[in-house]
C-alpha cells in the first residue's frame, strides 16, 4: 500500500501540464491587375472548389476550420449540460466518467465537477478499481483559479489521496486519508523544482527523480480545435475536434457537439470514451 500511495503522488505531479495555440495569416504580395482578373477569377474558382472538397471530404485536415479552443470550452458553460461517458479498452467496458459544468451565482465562477472510475492492472497485483472525483474552478475568461483532484483505491489501507492546486499562488496542498476518512499525512508545497523535490522526499522517494523526468520530458503539449464531424447512427453529426499533440504524436482526440457535450474521446494509450449508446 505504501508503494501504491507513492505512485499516486508521482502521478499527481505528472498530471500538471499546459497547451499552446498557433495562429496563421494570409496576405497577397502583389495587387491584381484588371487584364488578369479573368484568369485570376478562374484560378480562384478552382482553388475554392478544391478547398471546399478538401474541407468536406477530409474535415480533420483543413486549416480553414480551425477555431479557438476557448470557444469550444465555453460551450460547456453556455448550455451547462452534464456528460456521461463509458471508458472502453478495445471492446471491453472498464470504467465511467461524469462531467458537470456549473456557474456559481455568487461570483460567476465556472465550475467543472467530475467523477468516475476505471479498472487497471497494476504491476505485481490483480486488477484494481481506481476512482476519482474533484472540481476545477475558472473565472469568466476560463483562467483556472483552483483544481481539486481526489483518487481512491478500495484495495489498499490508504483509501484516498487529494491534492488542491492553486495556480495563482503556484502552490498545492496534498494529503492522504485512510478508509475512515482520517488524515494520515498532509503537506503544502510550491509548484516548482524545490517544492516538487520536497514532496518526493516526504514520501521517501529520491528527489533526483525530478531531474531525470525533467531531462527526458518531451515538448510542451499543443492543444488545437477545429470544426469537424463524425458518423452517429448512420448520420453525420457536426462537432468540434480538440487535439492534444506532443512531439509529433496525438495524445488525445475529443469530439464535442454543438451543445458542449463530449461525444467521443480517443487516447494514445488505447483507451476510448463515448456515451453508452455510442460505442466507439
Amino acid at each position: 500500500s505504501t508503494m501504491l500511495s507513492r505512485a499516486m503522488v508521482v502521478g499527481f505531479i505528472l498530471l500538471l501540464s499546459g497547451g499552446t495555440l498557433l495562429l496563421n495569416h494570409l496576405h497577397l504580395e502583389h495587387p491584381i491587375s484588371l487584364p488578369h482578373f479573368g484568369e485570376f477569377g478562374f484560378m480562384a474558382m478552382v482553388v475554392m472548389t478544391g478547398l471546399l472538397i478538401r474541407t468536406e471530404w477530409w474535415p480533420d485536415r483543413s486549416s480553414l476550420r480551425m477555431v479557438p479552443v476557448e470557444k469550444v470550452a465555453k460551450l460547456m458553460w453556455f448550455h451547462h449540460l452534464e456528460t456521461d461517458l463509458v471508458v472502453w479498452n478495445e471492446s471491453r467496458r472498464v470504467g465511467h466518467l461524469h462531467l458537470q459544468p456549473k456557474i456559481r451565482e455568487s461570483d460567476g465562477a465556472r465550475l467543472l465537477e467530475y467523477s468516475g472510475n476505471v479498472q487497471v492492472r497494476l504491476p505485481g497485483s490483480t486488477r484494481q478499481r481506481i476512482s476519482w472525483d474533484g472540481v476545477a474552478e475558472f473565472d469568466a475568461d476560463l483562467v483556472m483559479r483552483s483544481l481539486l483532484i481526489g483518487l481512491g483505491m478500495r484495495e489498499v489501507s490508504l483509501d484516498r489521496a487529494e491534492i488542491l492546486v492553486n495556480p495563482g499562488a503556484n502552490t498545492a496542498h496534498f494529503r492522504l486519508l485512510d478508509v475512515n476518512g482520517h488524515e494520515q499525512n498532509a503537506n503544502d508545497f510550491t509548484l516548482d523544482e524545490r517544492g516538487l523535490k520536497k514532496i518526493l522526499k516526504e514520501v521517501d522517494l529520491d528527489p533526483g527523480i525530478y531531474d531525470t523526468l525533467r531531462s527526458s520530458a518531451p515538448a510542451v503539449p499543443k492543444v488545437t480545435a477545429q470544426e469537424s464531424s463524425i458518423m452517429v447512427h448512420h448520420e453525420r453529426m457536426k462537432t468540434y475536434l480538440i487535439e492534444v499533440q506532443q512531439g509529433g504524436q496525438t495524445l488525445l482526440e475529443a469530439h464535442v457537439n454543438e451543445l458542449g457535450r463530449i461525444v467521443r474521446i480517443k487516447t494514445l494509450v488505447g483507451y476510448s470514451l463515448a456515451p453508452d449508446d455510442l460505442m466507439p
